[in-house]
């Protein structure tokens, strides 16, 4: 019950507010509280948003807790998108906290938890592995994983191997490599990699790419690899590919000057 009342504070009638259960919405049934009760209905509503925010945000941070064996801190929401059945949040571990990691609740009866804390978990040994087929056919090269902005299937368990992460579609693995030297034949030196990559089984993209020159091979990091246009990053040729689940190539294109001799 709430009562309405007059800037002279005499009571000019009840306001009788009905909530409807797990939609926030207000009905006001007395003409005379109208304003007072639109007040309620927002103040409210935001209250009953706030607290099913924070208990998904605690959910998430318990399903984070029991599926890896660590301590997760909340950050901030992601990409909010009113009238969708989920939450997504950026959290971290907190012995690791310069990862932002994606955390998704989906649905409103049964939830769904997904993440992409694998991602980052397997950073180093799928760089490793790209590397190990990278480094034979290039020579000198930087090999780059670039954590997805997404979260993975709920069957992707905490131990899931690198082996099967880079075979698996859903994985999306995108990875960036700069040669420093060019050779004669750059076509020719991606098809071997490419054909490397098939011998794998391995479903990833990405980028090869030749700098122009040692500086631009040097600016390159692991820090601004994703931002490198950026940076003043120059290239003389640029192949885009992806692999597909046969172990075929579904895309190739080429950029730059060298590539269109």
């Amino acid at each position: 019950m709430l009562w309405c009342r007059t800037k002279g504070g005499a009571a000019v009638t009840a306001a009788r507010l009905r909530l409807r259960a797990g939609m926030g919405v207000l009905t006001v049934l007395s003409a005379g509280g109208f304003l007072t009760g639109l007040l309620a209905m927002g103040i409210l509503t935001a209250c009953v948003l706030f607290f099913r925010e924070r208990g998904a945000e605690d959910q998430m941070l318990d399903y984070m807790r029991k599926k890896y064996g660590e301590v997760f801190v909340d950050e901030e929401a992601y990409g909010g998108q009113p009238g969708k059945a989920y939450t997504m949040r950026r959290m971290h571990s907190l012995g690791r906290p310069e990862e932002s990691i994606l955390v998704r609740a989906l649905g409103r009866e049964e939830v769904v938890f997904q993440d992409n804390y694998l991602a980052y978990l397997l950073r180093d040994e799928i760089e490793e592995r790209m590397h190990a087929l990278a480094g034979p056919v290039f020579g000198k090269c930087k090999v780059y994983y670039r954590i997805p902005a997404l979260v993975f299937p709920p069957e992707f368990a905490a131990d899931m191997e690198a082996e099967e992460f880079l075979k698996n579609p859903l994985s999306m693995v995108r990875v960036y490599i700069y040669v420093r030297d060019i050779p004669a034949d750059v076509r020719a030196q991606l098809d071997a990699f490419l054909s490397s990559v098939a011998g794998k089984n391995y479903v990833v993209g990405g980028v090869v790419s030749y700098p122009a020159g040692k500086e631009m091979y040097d600016l390159i990091t692991p820090d601004n690899f994703t931002g490198d246009i950026y940076q003043g990053y120059e290239s003389v040729a640029e192949a885009v590919f992806s692999m597909d689940e046969a172990g075929g190539l579904s895309y190739l294109e080429w950029k730059g000057e060298i590539a269109d001799r």
